[in-house]
Formats: C-alpha cells, sequence, structure tokens
C-alpha cells in the first residue's frame, strides 16, 4: 500500500478504534494509591523517572547516545541536557522523537509518554500519525516528519 494511501486510512478512523482496552504488559509500575495505604508508604513506591527510564532504554538497545540524539533528530546539546539533568522535563515532541529513535512499540512509547507526564491523544493528528508509525514499524524519522507536516505542519526533533 502506497505511504500516503497508508496515513489516509489511518486518520478518519474514530478515537475509539484506535485506542482499544489492551492487557497489562507490566510496564509500568501497578498503581499502589489505596486508602489502606499511608501516603509515605505509596511515595516510598514511587516508579522509575522517565530520565533513569530513559537510559535504560538506551542500554538496552545497544546504540551510542550520538546515534540516539541523530536518530531522534535532535542537537546535541538538548540531548546533553536531557542527559545532565535528571528533573529535566522535555517537550512531549521530544519524547516522541526519542521513542521513534529507540524504535520502542507503542505500549512502551505510552510508558516513556507517561513517565515524561505526557500521553498521545485520541483527538490530536500528530499523535495518531506516530501511533500508526510505531504499530508498522516505520521508524524513519524524516520520513515520519514527511508525513507529519503533509497533514499537520509540525515535525519531530530540532
Amino acid at each position: 500500500m502506497p505511504e500516503e494511501a497508508f496515513y489516509e486510512e489511518m486518520l478518519p478512523r474514530e478515537a475509539e478504534d484506535n485506542y482499544p482496552l489492551e492487557e497489562d504488559t507490566g510496564l509500568a509500575e501497578p498503581c499502589m494509591l489505596s486508602a489502606d495505604i499511608s501516603l509515605e508508604d505509596q511515595l516510598s513506591n514511587i516508579g522509575v523517572s522517565f530520565h533513569d527510564k530513559l537510559f535504560e532504554l538506551i542500554d538496552e538497545s545497544h546504540l551510542d547516545n550520538k546515534d540516539v540524539w541523530k536518530r531522534a533528530n535532535l542537537d546535541r546539546k538538548h540531548f546533553s541536557k536531557i542527559q545532565c539533568d535528571q528533573n529535566y522535563h522535555p517537550k512531549k515532541k521530544t519524547v516522541i522523537a526519542l521513542c521513534i529513535a529507540l524504535k520502542l512499540d507503542l505500549e512502551q512509547s505510552k510508558d516513556l509518554l507517561a513517565r515524561a507526564d505526557w500521553a498521545f491523544s485520541p483527538s490530536s493528528k500528530v499523535d495518531l500519525i506516530v501511533q500508526k508509525a510505531i504499530i508498522d514499524k516505520q521508524y524513519d524519522i524524516m520520513q515520519l516528519n514527511v508525513t507529519l507536516f503533509k497533514y499537520t505542519n509540525e515535525i519531530l526533533g530540532v
């Protein structure tokens, strides 16, 4: 199927078609919020941060940091800031670009986004296009940016 037809087929779908209920994959830590557990106990079981998870995923991918920031279409200084500042809060598009660079699947991408306090939106063309690319394992960020620009006038990365 030609790429253009591929993305045109995906865009008009209703939100509920793109977001089926999924089984727990164990990617994120279970939510322990409960009236029976003290706030201190809940806070002591906090999950891994965005920063730590990102660099864990980079290690698992066996990629150099340089490969990651280039594949994500980020500049070296921006990636260095993410690397050096454990409390850095990246923009959503930066996290998405990193998901593409690391060739994460949809669940891993949702998990990394959540750790940065973001989520895919069923009402965002960018998010729908990115999710479709991830599902179809189309991880070329330049080609993805061509498609994103065509439909939204936006791109990922720099």
